[in-house]
Order: structure tokens, then sequence, then C-alpha cells
């Protein structure tokens, strides 16, 4: 299975993993992700580090917070540790000390 169902409004949608740029949780309700791809954001229950199991090699947690398509980043900023991704509408986000340097030589070997 390489698609999740997730929610928005009162639609359920089907997304491919691949669509993903990044899976983000959500700091005001608790045990919900928050799903960014190119056109929208989706929400579903569940936790980082299942997914992180789920997925494999190609998503890799950068933060405690975010779950990095890394086939979907374009550039790492080495200095302030942004993860650029191929999609510019998106902001980037900050990868932490403690992760940066595995996310860059996952992120380099694919």
């Amino acid at each position: 299975m390489d698609y999740i169902l997730v929610k928005k409004d009162n639609l359920v949608f089907k997304i491919q993993f691949a669509d993903i740029l990044y899976i983000g949780t959500n700091p005001k309700r608790p045990r919900v992700l928050r799903f960014v791809t190119d056109g929208d954001v989706y929400e579903a229950y569940g936790k980082l580090k299942d997914f992180e199991l789920r997925l494999g090699l190609t998503f890799k947690c950068c933060h405690r917070k975010y779950l990095v398509n890394l086939r979907r980043v374009k550039a790492i900023d080495m200095e302030t540790r942004q993860v650029l991704f191929d999609n510019s509408k998106i902001n980037s986000i900050e990868c932490s000390r403690r992760n940066f340097i595995g996310v860059l030589n996952e992120w380099k070997s694919l």
C-alpha cells in the first residue's frame, strides 16, 4: 500500500506517499498529523514514529515535529539547517542539530 487515507473538512482523500512533501505534527491538536502536499494540507490521526517505520528510507525524521520526504528535497542550507523543497511555494523547515547529519547523508545517497 503506497497511499494513506486523510481527511480534509468532511471529505476523505487517498494521498500517494510520493506526493507528500513532509509530515508534521499539529501544535493545536494532539495526535493529529499534517500531510503537506503540493496543493494542500491534509490531516489524519497517528504518530510520526509509526509513519517513519512504515515509510522506510524515503522519509527521514529531521526534527521531532517533522518527517521529510527526501525525494522531494531540492536543497539543504548547511548554515541554517533549512530543508528546501522542489515546490518553491512550500516554506522550508528546520532540521534539528541531532538529525541534521543523518538527513544530509541520506539525501545525498538517494
